[in-house]
């Protein structure tokens, strides 16, 4: 695959990008919902990445206490978004290479995703815990208090473009008695009982905001083989797809590379049509109605 170098229009591109979010293959939910109001909207599919983590020896069980949280919060809460996990999804997502820089290619994280029919990846990472000092109350009876605070940063991939969806960062902290405090310093930045109070709080808060980005980002399929005029789609009932949608379909441009080896997809304008023939749980096939040339396709969204 030929691609394209220009990083002095990288810029221009981003920018050329948010327009393709509200025309092309990422026309936001909340925008065709007004053009079209109570329009059938399709649920989105999205993966984790292992989480990153700077916690000291309880770093895993932290992590693994965060994981669930957001997991369970998106289940409960966000209607509109499945996740996507097995140990076959993990295995291949703890294998996505790392550049130079330390990122991850992103480029190959976006093949799979659409492999795996996703719209977002989503890392998580969390900070250690800081211990601070303060002074709290009334200015002129300001009491001197002891804190731990922790930070929970959330991002998500678009697997349709290789850019950052959003890149959320939430810091709390909580009170603390001064025998709590020196633990946390000697067992390098982790108590468990302490860790969960904040990890309680922070998860609260940037669950919501997870849910509303991930809410206002519209569905996106992707094909995934041809046959004569039949297409494959990485979608199904899971997402809400039924016999007879019809499909609006984009062209594809080359990569477009951006900065510390990253790089970025645009997708062209539509160059056809297909309509849903079969839907089975996690694929569905469809039929070319308009256009030539539809498996060279960036990306594929529900015509309203």
């Amino acid at each position: 695959m030929r691609i394209i170098r220009k990083k002095g229009i990288v810029i221009l591109t981003i920018c050329f990008m948010a327009i393709c979010l509200a025309m092309g293959c990422t026309t936001t939910k909340n925008m065709t919902e007004n053009i079209v109001p109570g329009g059938k909207a399709l649920k989105k599919k999205i993966a984790f990445l292992p989480t990153a983590s700077k916690m000291g020896s309880g770093g895993k069980d932290l992590q693994k206490s965060a994981r669930t949280h957001l997991e369970t919060y998106l289940k409960d809460f966000c209607d509109d978004i499945i996740i996507v996990d097995s140990l076959k999804t993990r295995d291949l997502l703890e294998k996505i290479p790392r550049l130079p820089s330390g990122q991850l290619d992103n480029l190959a994280l976006v093949k799979l995703g659409r492999v795996l029919g996703l719209n977002a990846v989503l890392e998580e990472s969390i900070s250690e815990i800081e211990c601070l000092e303060d002074k709290r109350g009334i200015w002129g009876f300001r009491n001197p208090c002891l804190l731990g605070k922790l930070g929970v940063r959330v991002s998500a991939l678009d697997i349709a473009t290789g850019a950052i969806l959003f890149d959320e960062v939430v810091r709390d902290e909580v009170t603390v008695s001064e025998h709590d405090w020196q633990r946390i310093k000697e067992r390098s930045g982790y108590d468990r009982e302490i860790a969960e109070q904040l990890l309680t709080k922070t998860m609260d808060r940037i669950c919501q905001r997870v849910c509303d980005l991930l809410g206002d980002s519209p569905w996106t399929g992707y094909i995934s083989s041809v046959s004569e005029n039949t297409f494959t789609l990485t979608a199904g009932e899971d997402v809400g797809l039924a016999t007879g949608d019809v499909l609006e379909v984009f062209g594809a441009n080359e990569p477009i590379e951006g900065h510390a080896g990253q790089f970025y997809l645009v997708a062209k304008p539509k160059i056809g049509e297909l309509r849903v023939t079969g839907v089975l749980k996690n694929h569905a096939e469809a039929i070319g109605i308009l256009g030539s040339d539809l498996q060279n396709s960036s990306c594929v969204r529900l015509k309203r």
